[in-house]
């Protein structure tokens, strides 16, 4: 988790609370391995996200839960989250390391992430009524304080 989104999320408290969705993007336009998208909010934003992308045609697994990224501390300040990413195997893709060059990368596949990213965030941005709830589910909490290693006090 970079420490610089640490900080912004912990200098800016007034924005966060107007804001209602945080979008990583995380190793989009490789050509090798699968297109993820990792939810820390409510189950219905991953159930949006999933038929969205079948609606348009772009093969995506898409699942709630903690994605060890830059989204984590605002999730962990109550901002929904979502990290698209695309993800493989160490051995067949390796990322954030010095084989992570732009010979990995597809300007193809580059233009189809971005092209299915254009929509989710254009349908969310001009939706009438916002498609996620602005909190993070008990579920989702207990998993970020699991991450951040911290014990959650029992009421």
């Amino acid at each position: 988790m970079t420490y610089h989104y640490k900080a912004y999320v912990r200098d800016h408290e007034k924005e966060l609370r107007q804001t209602v969705l945080n979008i990583n993007l995380d190793m989009i336009g490789t050509y090798m391995g699968k297109f993820i998208a990792c939810v820390s909010a409510e189950e219905k934003l991953t159930h949006y996200i999933s038929y969205m992308a079948a609606e348009v045609g772009f093969p995506i697994a898409a699942e709630n839960g903690v994605y060890s990224s830059d989204s984590t501390p605002f999730a962990d300040h109550g901002v929904p989250a979502v990290s698209f990413a695309r993800i493989a195997n160490g051995n067949v893709a390796p990322i954030h390391c010095r084989y992570d060059v732009k010979d990995v990368m597809s300007m193809e596949q580059l233009q189809k992430d971005i092209d299915f990213l254009t929509v989710f965030t254009g349908r969310f941005a001009n939706a009438a009524v916002c498609p996620v709830a602005r909190e993070i589910p008990e579920t989702i909490r207990k998993q970020l304080d699991e991450y951040l290693f911290r014990k959650r006090k029992e009421a």
